[in-house]
């Protein structure tokens, strides 16, 4: 069963439809890579299911229940969510900022928490600088910490690979494929296919507002998918 799905999502902003009947479904123990061209819908989409957009049609499940008012909150309390914004604070440190993030989910054990993520993003010399003095790859790297504090159920990356330097890109994979837990789905969404396919179980197309295409990571190549996505893109560049 879907940890998360949604079925006939659509979304308009005025007259301007941008996600045309979406279907999708993400699996606990998987990560579903999602791509597509500018303008796709990708972002909407990632905003609809993080509860932080309403649809303008369509129906979300979670755990297969759907997703009422009173659900919301559930689904609210199960997300992680990285977005194009970092939502840290400048004049806080990095502890300072987990602490902060943690206190509002109540999480237990926040501070040995903080220092593994930490230390596993490689942010531990930093505990205790202030965010502001971050350089980009450092605050994208904290904010991924942030997202992953609560040790959500669903994750949902959007571009997580921006302002990574190669060694961060390095690290983040490898912390992708330990993220691929049993109780666990991740959305990500990304065109760096060349860093994470090999961690991908499946794949997406994103296109003029629908799924296009859909299939299983396994046996596909870099090359191979790059060819298939300009195929279902009419020539859209990945």
């Amino acid at each position: 069963m879907a940890l998360l799905s949604a079925q006939g999502i659509e979304k308009r902003f005025g007259l301007a439809p941008v996600l045309r009947g979406v279907d999708l479904e993400l699996f606990p123990g998987e990560l579903l890579l999602l791509l597509g061209p500018n303008g796709a819908g990708k972002t909407t989409l990632t905003k609809v299911l993080a509860l932080l957009s309403r649809p303008s049609k369509g129906k979300m499940f979670f755990e297969g229940r759907e997703v009422s008012e009173r659900e919301r909150l559930n689904l609210r309390r199960a997300l992680g969510y990285l977005s194009h914004h970092s939502f840290l604070y400048a004049h806080l440190t990095a502890v300072e900022n987990l602490r902060f993030f943690a206190g509002l989910y109540g999480v237990q054990g926040a501070d040995a928490r903080i220092l593994e993520l930490l230390e596993r993003l490689g942010l531990s010399r930093a505990k205790d600088q202030l965010v502001g003095t971050f350089s980009r790859g450092m605050q994208q790297r904290l904010t991924l910490a942030r997202v992953l504090v609560t040790d959500p159920p669903v994750v949902i990356l959007d571009e997580p690979y921006a302002g990574l330097d190669p060694e961060g890109s390095r690290t983040f994979t490898a912390l992708l494929q330990e993220l691929k837990t049993a109780h666990r789905a991740v959305l990500l969404v990304s065109h760096e296919i060349e860093d994470c396919l090999h961690v991908v179980d499946r794949v997406a197309v994103l296109h003029g507002g629908r799924i296009t295409w859909n299939a299983t990571a396994s046996g596909i190549s870099p090359g191979s998918l790059k060819q298939k996505y300009f195929e279902v893109t009419a020539g859209g560049a990945a």
